[in-house]
């Protein structure tokens, strides 16, 4: 069960979306397909084969491909998150590709000093190719404000239009220096966009066992026009494909603590499931051992016109099995109804999981019915199939 809570200024709704995009989910339908999906944002290069993105565009991805321009086509690599900031959005990745060969020398810096409000901006990324296309989008504007969403100090407020896809794309000012990592946009306004500052990449990158030299400092685009900027730098700004399909990705660990796995025991990480009723929750993890069967969630608060205040489990929540119930053991990290578990801020995501009976590990899928028919938590034909 979700408490969802508006946020309105008089009539107007006031909301962030991030931006990735993602495939496979309609917004339209009440029972949307969970997993496999695949989605896409952008992100860009710094040295050593690093790439900067945002964490909710590779958070859940099991596989990740960069595109990046080469000539009249993309140079494709692959590519793994290597460290990760959730409260501030942001990833970073490392190319582990045998037939990449380096970026060479960047031609932008990376700006960690707070840029003045009114400074001319402009953003490039990838926005929605599926009906956009796959060539590289320039979008231009100014820093509206220093604060973000509900006055955040993490972002920037800028003017420029952004997209689903433009997620982890870079921010440049009027010199060609990376200031910020775009983020979201505000969907209750026109041109309002959120930009991550650069100095909150800066902390991450400074987490790299050897960060010496990871960020570029050397600027030599700054007396080139704005068409003369993009063509010098359009080549290290990548679109980013993610799948939830191959290897449990990095960035998926429980932040409630490490479920200890009995060797030999069944685990499938991120299900495919048929449909469920909330776009907010995803099944991470199902254990299934001799003694009990394990149901590992992360429940996002974020909407598209607002958020939830809080969230909590009904006691008579089970677990379908070919005909037979199997009711819900414990909880742990979710309030049992009518306790709840509340948020703290918008865009806050929770980790919890549940525990039911050991079921049989030859079983192929189940269902997950929360006691209450009108309840988001009820997801179907989750499979227990590794793929």
């Amino acid at each position: 069960m979700i408490k969802k809570i508006l946020l309105s200024v008089f009539i107007f709704c006031i909301s962030t979306i991030v931006i990735c995009q993602k495939y496979g989910q309609s917004p339209y339908n009440p029972y949307v397909t969970q997993q496999p999906t695949d989605w896409s944002g952008t992100g860009w290069a710094l040295n050593k084969g690093y790439v900067v993105t945002n964490f909710h565009v590779v958070d859940n991805a099991r596989t990740i491909k960069l595109k990046f321009v080469e000539g009249d086509s993309f140079k494709e690599y692959s590519a793994e998150v290597v460290l990760t900031d959730e409260e501030n959005d942001l990833a970073i990745l490392k190319i582990n590709d045998s037939n990449f060969n380096g970026f060479g020398q960047l031609p932008y810096a990376v700006k960690t000093s707070l840029a003045d409000v009114g400074e001319s901006v402009f953003v490039l990324g990838y926005p929605m190719t599926t009906s956009m296309g796959d060539e590289i989008k320039l979008t231009i504007g100014i820093i509206s404000s220093h604060s973000g969403f509900q006055g955040s100090s993490v972002q920037y407020q800028i003017s420029a239009p952004v997209q689903p896809g433009n997620s982890g794309g870079p921010l440049f000012d009027d010199k060609g220096n990376i200031i910020g990592i775009v983020n979201a946009k505000h969907t209750g306004a026109e041109n309002v966009s959120y930009a991550i500052k650069a100095s909150y990449l800066q902390t991450l990158i400074n987490q790299l066992s050897n960060s010496s030299g990871v960020v570029p400092t050397s600027n030599s685009i700054s007396n080139e026009t704005l068409p003369g900027k993009v063509k010098k730098v359009k080549n290290y700004v990548c679109f980013i494909s993610c799948s939830s399909r191959g290897e449990t990705p990095k960035s998926s660990n429980p932040k409630y603590g490490v479920t200890i796995i009995p060797q030999g025991e069944k685990v499938i990480e991120m299900p495919y499931v048929d449909y469920c009723r909330t776009e907010n929750a995803r099944i991470k993890k199902i254990i299934i051992t001799d003694k009990e069967t394990i149901i590992e969630f992360s429940c996002n608060n974020l909407t598209r016109d607002g958020y939830f205040e809080w969230i909590q489990i009904n006691k008579d929540t089970y677990i379908e099995v070919q005909g037979q119930k199997y009711k819900m053991i414990r909880a742990e990290g979710i309030a049992i109804s009518p306790n709840r578990t509340n948020y703290s801020k918008p865009g806050e995501t929770k980790y919890f999981k549940l525990v039911f009976p050991a079921i049989p590990k030859s079983i192929t899928s189940l269902n997950l019915i929360e006691l209450n028919e009108t309840s988001n938590w009820q997801f179907y034909g989750i499979s227990l199939k590794e793929y």
